[in-house]
């Protein structure tokens, strides 16, 4: 398969999800600002699932750019990676409606890192298969994303607060470029 036919098809998934999490934002329920400021935690978490997405559709791109071929593990963990991601409007929905319940955070959170996973099993997995000049390696920011991620599933019913912020710092991070390298760490 042409490595272009599965990147257009993931731009268009994540675009789907994107429009997804834009059409469940609410406006208002009145025309003041005490109104607008009942949202915050909604649109709060509709930011960091927005620069996560965004984070991960760059990152999708650079992985792909030195990929010499697809195969069927590399499209099936790519669906994998996709079904992850596609599940991230309803996190935020219902993180955005109960932003200190410990269930709706661990499953957010918990989704962050099953699509990190995929996402470096898939970057894993073209390395191997289609670049045999390199070696697959974990970068510190993917370490500390897979770490944070992990954690915040777990522990950010205790202080959902401090486990939104850590989040926001690590993804933050991702937005800065790294070092120039021939294969772009991943997210």
């Amino acid at each position: 398969m042409e490595k272009n036919r599965l990147e257009a098809f993931s731009d268009g998934v994540l675009a789907i999800i994107i429009t997804i999490m834009v059409l469940e934002l609410k406006q208002p329920v009145g025309d003041r600002w005490s109104d607008f400021q009942v949202l915050g935690p909604t649109l709060l978490t509709y930011l960091l699932s927005f620069v996560f997405i965004a984070i991960y559709w760059v990152n999708h791109h650079q992985i792909f750019h030195d990929a010499q071929q697809v195969n069927v593990k590399i499209l099936w963990c790519n669906i994998a990676w996709m079904f992850t991601m596609s599940f991230i409007p309803f996190a935020t929905a219902w993180v955005g409606t109960y932003p200190r319940s410990w269930i709706p955070l661990s499953i957010y959170f918990g989704d962050m890192a099953l699509a990190s996973i995929t996402f470096h099993l898939m970057y894993y997995l073209i390395i191997k298969d289609s670049c045999s000049d390199r070696k697959f390696r974990l970068g510190l920011r993917s370490i500390v994303s897979l770490i944070t991620y992990t954690a915040a599933a777990a522990l950010g019913g205790f202080c959902p607060v401090a486990a939104f912020i850590i989040v926001a710092a690590v993804s933050l991070w991702w937005v800065v470029p790294g070092k120039k390298r021939s294969m772009p760490e991943n997210a």
